[in-house]
């Protein structure tokens, strides 16, 4: 019996890992795909049309009982994390470039093991950090854009919490639809008469962020550790950094130290 428990967490595991990894490779592709409509088109306005994936993927996916105690926490989530951070890390790609908003926005990656208290991850989050720093760092990009990055930040690492009970509570269907329609409805009352131009990178990007990015990482939350895997999945910079520019001896040090980290994070979570 001790055997056949074993062999589903390593399934459940495995599982959540691949969903991890899979939202990290939409994210790293998305911002390299979105960016040039970002200077044309509002923050907002982006974010009105990526939401609309969120709450399409959430009529798929399954969903528990609504509670109040879940529409609270998704509403949080949906007001700081997808309204605030949202736009603070679309900023930071629009003024800074994507490796710049990426680095700057994944200091939550060490701030959120010290808030949950998961201590026997900082290592693997110092190692992901550190990796994603060298790979990605690049003196002609923008460094306007990092302030909104670290804002962003800080803005994600207190909102994940309210996402994964919302999830718990809700279901990933649930938390997906809820927290879509929110930011859909705010962001469409903010950008009402915004410009918008580049329509097909929008929908491209939208669907790589918020249907597999997104929904992946919610269906990894929904089944494993929400630290661990937000980790994982914060390795996203990695793929925009090798994607974005020709592959150096630097970036490859990077993504190797970055992958320990990873390690790490797979192990200990």
């Amino acid at each position: 019996m001790r055997n056949i428990h074993n062999y589903i967490t390593v399934i459940v595991s495995v599982f959540h890992t691949i969903l991890a990894m899979l939202s990290a490779i939409a994210y790293g592709t998305a911002p390299l795909i979105y960016r040039r409509a970002l200077f044309c088109t509002s923050q907002f306005k982006a974010m009105s049309i990526f939401s609309l994936y969120s709450i399409a993927l959430g009529l798929l996916l399954p969903w528990e009982e609504v509670s109040i105690d879940g529409v609270f926490h998704i509403i949080i989530a949906a007001l700081s994390g997808g309204i605030l951070g949202s736009w603070l890390y679309i900023t930071a790609v629009k003024k800074g470039g994507p490796s710049i908003g990426n680095i700057s926005s994944s200091f939550y990656i060490v701030m959120l093991p010290l808030i949950a208290g998961k201590f026997l991850l900082i290592p693997a989050a110092l190692l992901l950090l550190l990796g994603i720093a060298i790979a990605s760092w690049s003196e002609s990009s923008s460094r306007r854009g990092a302030l909104y990055g670290i804002f962003a930040a800080f803005v994600w690492t207190w909102s994940i919490n309210f996402y994964a009970h919302a999830v718990a509570s809700l279901g990933p269907g649930g938390a997906l639809f809820i927290r879509g329609l929110v930011v859909s409805l705010v962001a469409l009352v903010l950008s009402i008469k915004a410009p918008i131009c580049y329509i097909r990178r929008l929908a491209i990007g939208g669907f790589l962020d918020s249907f597999i990015g997104f929904g992946a990482y919610t269906l990894a939350v929904s089944v494993g550790d929400y630290v661990s895997v937000t980790l994982v999945m914060s390795s996203y910079p990695l793929i925009t950094t090798l994607l974005e520019r020709p592959v150096l001896v630097r970036r490859v040090f990077g993504v190797l130290t970055a992958v320990v980290g990873l390690y790490l994070a797979v192990i200990f979570g």
